[in-house]
């Protein structure tokens, strides 16, 4: 089965909306394009149902002194047994890097979505650094420290 034109537009959009949110210090309306029964995975952890996300983002919305951008492409879309993944190569930059101009972290977005009253969200999503992972770990250790602040 094929992923029709509208649909990879949806998807396209939510995660665009998710990581534009991130990166403008609007992660606290994250929770919003997840599923009540969301769970994510990645290097900053696990977090199980859109409550956790809700959250963790209102943690997140107000951390201030770290500048990030995400980078999305080869955006790669399949139904596999009735449910649409999506498979996404990402970069991500941050000023508090060593050299902020060479990506923090690359790697994929690997996802799976759902329709709900009509419109997708997310429903897992496992972040997995390919490039750049002991970056991403760094990064997570110092957001746990006490004092630590993004945005």
């Amino acid at each position: 089965m094929t992923v029709d034109i509208e649909t990879r537009v949806a998807i396209e959009q939510l995660v665009s909306e998710l990581l534009y949110r991130l990166d403008h210090g609007m992660a606290d309306t994250t929770w919003e394009l997840y599923t009540e029964d969301c769970v994510t995975t990645g290097p900053l952890g696990d977090m199980v149902g859109r409550e956790a996300i809700k959250t963790w983002g209102a943690k997140r919305a107000k951390l201030r002194n770290v500048v990030g951008r995400h980078l999305i492409g080869g955006v790669r879309l399949a139904w596999e047994d009735g449910v649409l993944h999506g498979t996404i190569a990402y970069q991500t930059f941050r000023d508090s890097s060593e050299n902020p101009l060479v990506p923090a972290s690359v790697g994929e977005f690997r996802e799976q979505y759902r329709q709900v009253d009509g419109t997708w969200l997310i429903h897992r999503r496992e972040i997995v650094p390919i490039f750049g992972g002991q970056n991403a770990a760094a990064h997570a250790a110092r957001l746990a420290a006490e004092g630590a602040t993004e945005r």
